[in-house]
């Protein structure tokens, strides 16, 4: 059984792309969870993780954090498989009976195939969200992306 110790600060540190930003906003928004519990909860964990950049134009380092969406409990991940991120579909424990965070890695085998077939599409789509929306990042941290898409008021009508 999964005991969700790779969606905590001591695995996790998943950056999302624009794309994958985006399904996970619009679960949350066609769900109606887009609520001030939520926004709170996504600051919290951008300042108890120190998961801000210094500069507006920085890299987001990789930082271990818990992920705000992780419920502490079996099977803790609200968000069905359509809409997960990629990095989290493939960042599992590899002994799940073992809840000790060096287990927690990725399949890399399956994220370079996964990259092989779609990157080039991907990247341009990516870059033309980017671009549309006026990002200033790459890959972010899961509550800085939802947090700046939340941010674009054109999405919250």
């Amino acid at each position: 059984h999964c005991s969700g110790t790779c969606c905590t600060f001591e695995a996790n540190s998943m950056l999302l792309t624009p794309i994958e930003a985006l399904d996970l906003f619009g679960f949350l928004k066609k769900h109606n969870l887009l609520q001030p519990e939520l926004k709170r909860r996504l600051h919290d964990s951008i300042e108890k993780n120190k998961l801000s950049p210094k500069y507006p134009n920085e890299k987001y380092l990789r930082k271990t954090y818990t992920c705000p969406f992780f419920k502490h409990q079996q099977k803790g991940c609200p968000f069905p498989i359509d809409v997960k991120p990629y990095g989290c579909l493939s960042f599992n424990s590899h002994h799940p009976e073992i809840h000790d965070a060096e287990f927690c890695y990725s399949d890399i085998d399956i994220l370079e195939l996964r990259q092989e077939i779609f990157s080039t599409r991907e990247d341009d789509a990516n870059q033309e969200i980017r671009e549309k929306m006026n990002l200033l990042w790459e890959k972010a941290p899961i509550p800085n992306a939802i947090l700046d898409l939340w941010s674009k008021e054109y999405l919250n009508t």
